[in-house]
């Protein structure tokens, strides 16, 4: 068993180092306060392929994995780009590129995928005021009109809807009274310039600069081939794209946490106390030893679920990435920002005004 990187997976990983590190904290700071959309970042990863990476190569992209996915996004987050920087990947790898590879008609792909490659962003319409994790429960709907599906509805927290090119939309073709609950649901994609949709943002604390919106869908209109899969079928197609949304939001946490402990261990050799640096005392050793553990811990779980989606396994029923889900969840709080105690003298210091403690 190798629980090492390939060597083209290494290369990735370098690269995406490399355009990270040109975009520092003070980047993402900005991008945060204006509530501005990253652009030049996107646009440098679009250029390296990495928008790309699950398109296949008969379509212009790299015809790679999740795994590929994971490893970028790892050294994104960890050199830079924290929550926000590899959070992008899902705008291109993810909702598009796999969702309409596996899906798609071939009419669909050879449109759309590259499109995707070249920089396209493609963005998930799932969540409703009511329908959060309920997805069954879904109010949107998509009625048959003659060569026309008509869409009307509302969706919350899609992120990036307000600067992508498609929204993949799940909305129900059925009433929910006919058959199975889940069933009766299909997905679209629908152009986000459509006639119709309306999008505004909603305020919120964190990754502002990837702003999360509301999208209104008042009569919109798109053509039968925008169905993506088959009719009435869309909550068992979701469930793929799902597994990997999963995967890759276990990995931007991680490299968020890793990013931290790097600043952290930077700080402990730096800052000095009684005439030594800081680092030198167990009493912080210790957590950030404890903290580098349950990263790595964590990390191998990430990768064994990208390896199992990679080789046509299902993921979800291992447990992999519910597992390593959870125990990013529950764990990482205490990585990002490093300890309890360490974040305890930072609010005692920067917030309650307290002098430093040792």
């Amino acid at each position: 068993m190798d629980f090492g990187l390939s060597e083209e997976q290494e290369m990735m990983q370098r690269l995406a180092r490399e355009i990270a590190e040109d975009y520092g904290l003070e980047y993402w700071r900005e991008k945060d306060e204006a509530e501005e959309f990253p652009r030049e970042i996107w646009d440098d990863l679009t250029e390296a392929g990495f928008m790309g990476l699950t398109v296949p190569i008969e379509h212009g992209g790299e015809g790679l994995g999740m795994e590929e996915v994971v490893a970028v996004a790892l050294a994104l987050g960890r050199h830079g780009g924290g929550v926000s920087g590899p959070n992008l990947l899902t705008l291109g790898p993810v909702f598009g590129g796999i969702s309409i590879q596996e899906h798609g008609t071939e009419a669909q792909q050879e449109r759309l995928l590259p499109e995707i490659a070249d920089g396209a962003m493609v963005c998930l319409g799932l969540t409703e005021p009511g329908a959060g994790l309920d997805t069954a429960g879904i109010k949107t709907t998509a009625e048959k009109d003659s060569d026309e599906y008509v869409l009307n509805g509302t969706k919350i927290w899609t992120t990036g809807a307000h600067v992508s090119d498609y929204i993949v939309t799940l909305a129900r073709t059925s009433p929910m009274g006919e058959g199975k609950r889940h069933e009766g649901i299909s997905l679209f994609v629908v152009p986000s310039g459509s006639d119709g949709i309306s999008t505004s943002k909603i305020d919120k604390l964190s990754m502002r600069a990837l702003g999360s919106c509301e999208v209104v869908y008042d009569d919109v209109r798109v053509p039968e081939e925008a169905l993506l899969g088959e009719e009435d079928r869309g909550f068992y197609h979701l469930l793929g794209t799902l597994n990997t949304e999963r995967i890759i939001w276990a990995a931007i946490p991680l490299s968020a946490g890793e990013l931290a402990l790097d600043l952290a261990v930077d700080y402990a050799g730096e800052r000095e106390a009684f005439e030594r640096p800081i680092g030198r005392n167990q009493g912080v050793q210790f957590p950030l030893a404890e903290s580098k553990m349950e990263l790595e811990t964590a990390k191998l779980m990430i990768y064994k679920a990208a390896s199992l989606y990679d080789a046509g396994e299902d993921p979800s029923m291992e447990a992999k990435y519910h597992v390593e889900r959870l125990y990013r969840d529950v764990r990482l709080a205490r990585v990002a920002p490093v300890s309890d105690e360490l974040v305890k003298a930072f609010v005692g210091t920067n917030e309650l005004g307290l002098p430093r403690s040792y």
